[in-house]
């Protein structure tokens, strides 16, 4: 577990769990799930103009096509904003603009709207990705989630939503 977060795959559901310090009773922290509806604060970028492990996608065209008709659209249908399953079937279709996050982003409070595993550079390699939502609803933020917590590109300090508490 690395600076109080951890992933856990369970049954293709990705659960983010957090052990946060600040939240406790008494003398004891409390582990909570982390996830969709949750948010989380950015930390400090590894350079003066950018983050290294966030980057920000912004959409130039939609593709008007359906969803394939597969198991997992006949299962979810769409993207639930309650779990966050789908989102990335849901947004990377079409066309799209990506780049490193600008380093004026630190400190900003951003939504979660999804957490996956993908896969990374060799196919023996998976990635713990956090979709972030910004006020512009054709982009998305997206967080190498573990090597953005081992450099300090995300803070520690993550606010529940209101069911969770």
């Amino acid at each position: 577990m690395r600076d109080g977060f951890r992933f856990v795959c369970k049954n293709s559901v990705v659960l983010l769990l957090a052990l946060f310090p600040f939240l406790q009773l008494g003398a004891q922290s409390q582990e909570v799930s982390v996830g969709a509806g949750d948010t989380i604060v950015l930390g400090k970028p590894t350079s003066p103009e950018v983050y290294a492990y966030i980057d920000i996608f912004r959409k130039t065209r939609w593709d008007p096509k359906p969803l394939p008709n597969d198991e997992f659209t006949q299962k979810f249908g769409t993207y639930d904003s309650s779990t966050g399953n789908g989102f990335f079937r849901f947004f990377f279709r079409g066309d799209f603009d990506a780049a490193e996050l600008p380093a004026s982003f630190e400190g900003r409070k951003l939504p979660i709207l999804g957490v996956e595993v993908i896969p990374g550079k060799s196919e023996a390699d998976l990635v713990n990705v956090m979709y972030l939502k910004t006020d512009d609803p054709n982009e998305i933020i997206i967080v190498e989630f573990d090597d953005a917590m081992q450099f300090g590109e995300l803070g520690t300090e993550v606010l529940l939503n209101a069911a969770k508490r």
